[in-house]
């Protein structure tokens, strides 16, 4: 139940709005919104309630319906009231910023509640200071080998990145960098980012000499002491498997909104996948071998321990030489480069080796634990000579725990959950040179977030414009493990802008099928110079190979002011694409899907959006088949539980991209037939805005008008759809 105090507060908070955010209006969406979020907050549990699904509500809320602010406000006044901890969690380190920077200092400036926040980010955002200064203390080194103690060395190509790393320690010493890489005013490249962070293994952690300048550490504690953390879905997650270790509060010492949330269910399953290469673990096993020799000589350790390491890296080398060479023998891969197992049963002639292979590289492992540990003994008397070592072994540590959980995952009994684990063999490189990927994943993120998240938080809110598939909400409360708990919250809230009278969808009446690729290219390249009106329209190919034909037959006219996605950065092409709006001069842009999720381009920028093909995607990767091969063979259709559902959420996301704002206006042609032809078109049609519908004729006659009306042709945005 939510309090008399709490809804005074929550009113207040809104006036506050109205008075200190110019252009703010409270909408009757957004009321609605808080409403929902409020009681389900306000429904948070204990932790001997059992587990009925009250605390959580699942709210889908159309463009400009204001979801931040929406989501934000009531789960500020919530959580300070009954002392928890927010977390406001996005998809995207874009969206992650827009709360940082810019929604949540706003709130925090007008509102009549006092709280703070702060961005929670992994550690491999943070520079590691005890690399840092090694890398500093070497250049210093070449320095004086030179002869020239105070002369810098030459910046040639070999130690141009040293000089990076240089000048970013001085900036560290001089306190004008918190050692953030996202504060960067210089982007650094990853590769050398690589040499100047650590994970998990290779930190040394309090027993480090540099531990109290750590940027992590400081970020982490700072963590400790606010209110509102600003985090990603990634990291949620990790933190949650890491069981309170991570840098985030207890699950059950928190509220959790999580914006973006349609893609929380593929999140939580690639956090669980693991693969790693056979050939690429001979090597690296050789390295840890050099390592621990060096270390345990250098320390002065226990030698039966690199003894037993090295005879057990031996083996365990053996045995991944072992399998390479009898994948070789099967010739499996000479026609198809990825070999999935049925049903996820692995044959003897893996599962055999398999077991060697994990019970030898969790012997391995335990053996590198002793070490660090022995190591860490040492600290006191040489605390620089173990942190670097400990960096050095924490590399080969982390390839070590891959290969245990890639194993893991592939020798686990699936009887357990009822779900079976996608399973499969790639071969990558060219033969000869080749090596094969070992692979494992779960087909479903239900149960993983069942068992981490929804049973553990005291309160959860997902939000997002796109949750309900074809209007409904089941399939995705069913993938999110949703649907087992009976009192879950749902609230559709609409667009609160005009899409009857300032938007028109057109369904010309296409004659080719778009399963003919061929006949559906010519045609779309025959209608899309009748198309194109307006200063900035949206085309969203469902194929890179179909946007280059297109784009290749296009009107000189029109192919001369296309900026085609791959040719540039995604950002530098948005970017050319305004400036000529700005200028009124034609833009054209060819992209992929990532244009139909996530991109602003109000007004003028966008006046018509063209999808060339509805966005199906085909189970062709071999998580998609073994997803579809396990609801096949419960007699459930994989079209109507996942292919249809995914295909009307792109869909939403599509069409989303023409109104951004109250004032703009535009059309959606989509030129493909089967939304009229076939009987669940009218299923995805549904689960559309409130357009004003064009089909056949009308279609005809509209696309006509137009194209009489804007005779001097404006500019263009292509994109494609990563589906099929």
């Amino acid at each position: 139940m939510v309090s008399e105090h709490e809804r005074e507060t929550m009113r207040a908070c809104m006036r506050a709005l109205r008075d200190g955010l110019d252009g703010f209006q409270t909408r009757r969406a957004q009321l609605q919104m808080i409403a929902a979020v409020a009681h389900a907050l306000g429904s948070c549990r204990k932790d001997d309630d059992a587990m009925t699904g009250e605390n959580i509500a699942v709210c889908q809320c159309g463009t400009g319906t204001g979801k931040s602010i929406a989501a934000s406000v009531p789960a500020l006044v919530m959580a300070k009231s009954r002392g928890k901890r927010l977390v406001i969690s996005s998809s995207t380190i874009a969206l992650q910023h827009q709360y940082s920077e810019k929604d949540i200092p706003a709130l925090q400036r007008v509102l009549p509640l006092d709280f703070t926040f702060a961005v929670a980010k992994g550690r491999r955002r943070y520079a590691c200071t005890a690399k840092l200064f090694a890398a500093l203390d070497d250049l210093r080194q070449k320095s004086l080998a030179l002869g020239e103690p105070e002369a810098p060395v030459a910046r040639d190509d070999e130690t141009a990145p040293l000089h990076e790393l240089v000048r970013l320690a001085e900036a560290f010493e001089a306190g004008s960098w918190s050692g953030d890489r996202d504060e960067l005013s210089v982007p650094i490249a990853d590769d050398l980012w690589e040499k100047l962070t650590t994970d998990r293994q290779g930190c040394s952690g309090n027993r480090c000499p540099q531990f109290a300048t750590c940027p992590f550490y400081a970020a982490r504690q700072r963590l400790k002491e606010v209110d509102l953390l600003i985090a990603n879905h990634d990291l949620v997650l990790a933190c949650l498997q890491m069981d309170g270790r991570g840098v985030l509060p207890d699950a059950a010492d928190t509220f959790y909104v999580f914006d973006e949330g349609h893609s929380l269910v593929a999140k939580v399953v690639e956090q669980f996948a693991a693969r790693h290469a056979l050939r690429g673990g001979v090597e690296w096993l050789r390295g840890l071998g050099d390592c621990l020799r060096d270390i345990v000589l250098g320390l002065q350790l226990d030698q039966d321990l690199y003894r037993d390491a090295r005879a057990t890296a031996k083996d365990l080398s053996g045995d991944l030489d072992d399998l390479c060479r009898a994948l070789d023998r099967t010739g499996a891969f000479d026609e198809k480069a990825t070999r999935r197992f049925k049903n996820g049963v692995i044959p003897d002639w893996t599962r055999t080796p398999g077991h060697n292979i994990l019970s030898r590289a969790v012997q391995l492992q335990r053996t590198t634990a002793i070490v660090r540990e022995q190591m860490f003994e040492k600290a006191n008397a040489e605390p620089g000579l173990v942190t670097q070592l400990v960096a050095e072994l924490g590399f080969f540590a982390s390839k070590l725990e891959n290969l245990v959980d890639t194993w893991t995952l592939m020798l686990a009994d699936d009887g357990e959950q009822g779900i079976p684990n996608a399973r499969w063999i790639e071969r990558v490189g060219e033969k000869g040179a080749h090596d094969y990927l070992v692979c494992a994943s779960p087909i479903s993120g239900a149960d993983k977030l069942r068992r981490l998240l929804w049973s553990r938080a005291s309160a959860a809110v997902v939000t997002s414009a796109t949750l309900a598939s074809c209007d409904s909400f089941a399939p995705y409360l069913k993938q999110a493990g949703l649907s087992v708990y009976p009192q879950v919250r749902t609230l559709k809230v609409d667009s609160p802008f005009d899409y009857r009278n300032k938007a028109r969808l057109i369904l010309p009446p296409m004659g080719s099928d778009p399963r003919d690729s061929a006949a559906h290219t010519d045609e779309i390249v025959a209608l899309l110079p009748r198309l194109i009106h307006g200063l900035g329209s949206l085309v969203l190919f469902a194929s890179g190979r179909q946007m280059r034909e297109v784009h290749g037959r296009l009107p000189d006219g029109l192919r001369e002011v296309t900026l085609m996605q791959g040719a540039m950065p995604k950002m530098e092409m948005l970017k050319r694409h305004k400036s000529a709006i700005d200028k009124g001069e034609r833009s054209i842009l060819f992209g992929l899907g990532s244009l139909a999720e996530g991109v602003d381009l109000p007004g003028q920028y966008c006046t018509h959006v063209i999808i060339a093909k509805l966005p199906f995607s085909v189970p062709d990767s071999p998580l998609e088949e073994a997803r579809s091969e396990w609801l096949t063979s419960l007699g459930r259709s994989p079209f109507v539980e996942v292919v249809l559902p995914e295909a009307s959420i792109r869909l939403q996301q599509a069409v989303g991209r023409l109104l951004r704002t109250v004032t703009d206006s535009g059309t959606v042609t989509i030129l493909d037939r089967r939304l009229v032809t076939q009987r669940w078109g009218k299923a995805l049609l549904k689960g559309l805005p409130d357009f004003q519908v064009c089909i056949g004729k009308a279609a005809s006659r509209a696309i006509a008008a137009v194209a009489a009306r804007d005779a001097d042709e404006p500019a263009v945005l292509l994109a494609t759809a990563e589906a099929v």
